[in-house]
């Protein structure tokens, strides 16, 4: 067997926190973009066929990608991704976003369990999804790095109480899933006795 060695720069390995998950079409097939902000802070974005752990906005990952040159714009194609057991999930929190105030870079100010806060925000993509009537509340990701808190996400309330349902939804297949193969595999052993 021979194996492809790859240039370094064609390899990436991530640590980090998904920040969202969208699911899209490409050449028929379902395959996912991953958005991760790395502990460094670096927004990375990730691309995957069929997830082995359900993903979720909050979750420690360590993502091993390559990189795909086969379409007009190279991108990274995930190898594997696990959860990183040495950090914590991190719990999209109902935000109430109050004001945006324009300057050098946008800063988000609101409150978030019963404290004010006031935040840069240097990402286009996220500032685009902070709506325009505010006061409102929101789920968002907040990421602690050192001393700074970084607004790593914004989900409106609708966008992710059907994520959330979706999730309890396939976590309750996963358990019946096992739970009939356990029941199968206690018949076959009966039997065979």
């Amino acid at each position: 067997m021979k194996f492809i060695s790859r240039p370094r720069e064609e390899e990436l390995e991530v640590t980090g926190y998904i920040t969202s998950i969208t699911p899209r079409t490409r050449r028929g097939l379902l395959e996912y973009r991953l958005k991760v902000i790395t502990l460094g802070g670096e927004p990375k974005t990730i691309y995957m066929r069929e997830p082995a752990i359900p993903l979720r906005p909050g979750l420690p990952v360590k993502i091993k990608a390559i990189l795909s040159k086969q379409l007009e714009k190279p991108r990274w194609i995930a190898e594997s991704v696990d959860i990183s057991g040495g950090l914590k999930v991190i719990e999209p929190s109902l935000t109430s976003i109050d004001k945006v105030t324009k300057g050098r870079c946008l800063i988000v100010s609101g409150k978030r369990e019963g404290k004010m806060f006031s935040i840069p925000v240097q990402e286009e993509e996220i500032a685009s999804k902070i709506p325009e009537d505010l006061p409102q509340d929101l789920y968002c990701i907040f990421i602690e790095h050192g001393y700074e808190i970084r607004l790593a996400e914004i989900l409106r309330k609708k966008e992710y109480e059907v994520f959330a349902k979706t999730l309890r939804f396939l976590a309750d297949l996963n358990r019946e899933r096992s739970e009939n193969e356990k029941a199968v595999k206690d018949y076959l052993r009966n039997v065979q006795e």
